[in-house]
């Protein structure tokens, strides 16, 4: 038996729902779909500023703490990088036959980020992280069906959107 749109609108339901379809998914993840990543872009990585902003001042500094970064522009400026860096790589894949990507030392790639986007505005990077998000959607979206066969491109998907959104978690 369905339950009705109207029932999504108690937040209980919807809760256990996510908590049941979507989280558990992503815990035993074997293989990564297009509905998990659009369904995270479109959910979770949408409200991730506004979670932010909804912790106290000493909750953000924590968090921040627990993650490495100085700033919450820095984090975003390194969510944002990943993001770009995972659809050049998936793009080169597609489009360019035997496009080869080499693996970028982490903490070097993270630190050219930070680097990258310190001179932007708050709202600017705000701005970029919503149209890298968007991007990214549509992205995910024309991707053809067999490309979440491809290692690589579902690596990608599954570190940069999934994998990475688990590892930076706002409290709630």
């Amino acid at each position: 038996h369905l339950v009705s749109e109207a029932a999504f609108e108690n937040r209980r339901i919807r809760s256990w729902a996510n908590g049941i379809f979507i989280h558990h998914a992503r815990e035993h993840l074997a293989a990564l779909s297009r509905f998990l990543t659009v369904d995270l872009l479109e959910n979770e990585w949408a409200e991730y500023v506004t979670n932010f902003n909804r912790l106290d001042e000493e909750k953000k500094k924590e968090f921040l703490s627990k993650q490495g970064f100085d700033s919450f522009h820095d984090l975003l400026a390194h969510i944002i990088g990943w993001w770009e860096e995972g659809a050049r790589v998936m793009s080169g894949i597609l489009d360019t036959p035997g496009f080869s990507w080499q693996s970028r030392d982490v903490d070097q790639f993270n630190i050219e980020l930070t680097k990258k986007y310190s001179t932007w505005s708050e709202a600017d990077l705000l701005r970029h992280f919503e149209n890298v998000r968007r991007e990214m959607i549509d992205l995910i979206a024309d991707l053809p069906d067999d490309a979440f066969m491809n290692g690589d491109i579902e690596g990608w998907l599954r570190d940069d959107v999934v994998a990475h959104y688990d590892e930076h978690p706002i409290p709630g």
